[in-house]
């Protein structure tokens, strides 16, 4: 049975999100796909839309779980949140895990920002429940609210084309698949939704407050902009992040290409580099090489800024013995005829095994 084809004139979250579906391939029919769900309004929207979207498509219902991650940081209310999410999965007879992470978040949090300790946190243990239920990919939330406003902390921060690309439809991390089938669906569209479904949802009382940075953009910058200059920033932001996106992967492919000429040698955490072999190419390429590179070593490079691939960049053309450091453990030295990549082991992270419902 073929899903439901909205109305093209209606530009509801359900027709963006099966555009969406269809043009990437985000939700393969034989494979289980296990769902994030914070119980907020994006999350529990999405939820409700796929468990409509599998039973329209004939997908069996074993194949939809949902994942609920307390990080624990707002004592009742995120005990709240996983009780909510466990009754909101229930009625849409999907299974739900949910798993409480220990306080091993507060030790990273000396390390890293809050936000991203949290995110590594989170990505894992959905990782360890889509092993449990057999998925290979993890369904999240993400907006183009969401998309505009990591635009900006991007632009910000000095990420470069790869960070100003935004977030990607589907995109593979620590050899987990995430996919967002709401990329191209506006907040104002996930409230329609739940009006239109009169679906309850939670509040995070921390994104009231605009003391982080995101939070900061949302309550404070963006509004200000949409009044005093642009109605559309976000809209606007959304289309300059595809124009980026189609440089960055011309240039990430390139690189790729290129990469395994320059390769020394190859170990667990540790990768050397022809220096001599990469001063060839241009200096934009020979980034894009350091962003293929610390990819292959973390998994992960929005973690890392321009500053960070600079700072490889001229230990490239300095002479030997100079090193850096640089964020998650990565420590580059310059031999006489090579760099050397190295990460050192982190301290693994332990959360409680996943509680059913």
């Amino acid at each position: 049975m073929k899903a439901a084809r909205p109305n093209p004139l209606d530009q509801r979250l359900e027709l963006n999100a099966e555009r969406l579906i269809v043009a990437h391939g985000l939700i393969p029919r034989e494979s289980t796909l296990l769902v994030g769900v914070s119980g907020g309004p994006d999350s529990i929207a999405l939820l409700d839309f796929l468990a409509g979207y599998r039973e329209r498509s004939g997908i069996p219902a074993g194949k939809l779980v949902a994942g609920h991650v307390n990080h624990g940081l707002r004592g009742t209310e995120s005990e709240e949140d996983a009780s909510f999410v466990e009754r909101a999965a229930e009625q849409l007879g999907v299974r739900c895990l949910s798993t409480r992470v220990l306080p091993g978040l507060r030790q990273r949090e000396r390390r890293e920002s809050k936000e991203a300790a949290a995110r590594v946190v989170r990505y894992e243990a959905l990782r360890k429940m889509a092993e449990e239920v057999g998925a290979d990919r993890v369904a999240v939330a993400h907006t183009a609210d969401d998309q505009a406003e990591t635009v900006l902390l991007r632009l910000i921060r000095g990420a470069g084309l790869t960070g100003l690309s935004g977030m990607l439809p589907v995109r593979k991390l620590h050899g987990l698949y995430l996919v967002r089938p709401l990329l191209t669906t506006t907040r104002e569209q996930v409230l329609d939704y739940l009006k239109r479904r009169a679906l309850a949802h939670r509040l995070d009382s921390s994104n009231l407050v605009p003391d982080a940075r995101r939070n900061f953009l949302r309550l404070e910058i963006l509004p200000r902009i949409r009044e005093a200059m642009n109605p559309s920033i976000s809209q606007s932001l959304v289309r300059e992040a595809a124009l980026f996106r189609e440089a960055d992967a011309y240039l990430t492919v390139e690189a790729r290409r290129i990469l395994p000429s320059l390769v020394r040698a190859s170990d667990s955490g540790k990768i050397e580099l022809d220096a001599a072999g990469m001063l060839h190419y241009p200096e934009l390429l020979r980034k894009y090489l350091f962003r293929c590179v610390l990819q292959e070593l973390n998994g992960d490079i929005l973690e890392f800024s321009t500053a960070h691939i600079d700072a490889l960049h001229s230990l490239l053309t300095s002479h030997a013995g100079r090193s850096a450091d640089i964020p998650l453990g990565i420590q580059a030295r310059r031999g006489r005829e090579t760099l050397v990549l190295r990460k050192r082991e982190a301290e693994p992270e332990r959360a409680e095994s996943p509680s059913k419902t």
